[in-house]
C-alpha cells in the first residue's frame, strides 16, 4: 500500500509522533518493551524527512543507525499546547475523581459499594465529582486543605 501526503501533511504527522512520544514515554525512566512497535514506526515515518524537505527537523546519527528530532525541533517548533490541555484536564478529572470515590467509601462504607450496581455507583460518584468541579473551577487549590 502506497500513501500519498503532503509536506504539510508530514510535518503534522511529526507532531503526532511527538505527542504520542510524550505520553508514552515522558515518565519512564527505563525502556518500556511495550513501545518498541511505536517506536519501529517511528523511525520509517522519520526516514522520510529528506523527501519532505524537514532535515531540520529529523536528524540521522550514522553510529546508531537511528534517527532523532532535531534540538531546534524539540525547543522551537514542536507546540506542547495539546499535552498542557491533556495534563491539564487529567489532573483535575482525577482529583475530582479520586476526591468522589474516597467521600464515597466513608460515607457508605466499602461493603456497601461492592453492592451497588455499577451504574448505580457511577452516578453516586458522579454527583460527588461535579461538587468538586465546581468548587476546583471557581477557586482552583486556594482552600484545599489536607488534614490528618
Amino acid at each position: 500500500m502506497k500513501i500519498n501526503i503532503s509536506k504539510k501533511d508530514y510535518r503534522l504527522l511529526l507532531d503526532m509522533l511527538a505527542i504520542s512520544d510524550w505520553v508514552m514515554n515522558s515518565h519512564k525512566v527505563e525502556d518500556d518493551p511495550r513501545t518498541e512497535p511505536y517506536e519501529k514506526l517511528e523511525q520509517k515515518l522519520f526516514a522520510f524527512a529528506k523527501d519532505f524537505d524537514c532535515e531540520d527537523l529529523v536528524m540521522y546519527d550514522k553510529e546508531t543507525g537511528t534517527y532523532y528530532p532535531t534540538a531546534e525541533y524539540d525547543e522551537h517548533i514542536f507546540d506542547t499546547q495539546f499535552i498542557e490541555e491533556f495534563e491539564d484536564m487529567s489532573f483535575w478529572e482525577k482529583l475530582c475523581s479520586g476526591l468522589a470515590q474516597r467521600d464515597l467509601i466513608l460515607e457508605k462504607g466499602i461493603e456497601e459499594l461492592k453492592k451497588m450496581d455499577t451504574l448505580e455507583r457511577m452516578n453516586e460518584e458522579d454527583r460527588r465529582a461535579e461538587k468538586y468541579e465546581t468548587e476546583f473551577s471557581e477557586n482552583g487549590l486556594q482552600y484545599l486543605i489536607i488534614s490528618k
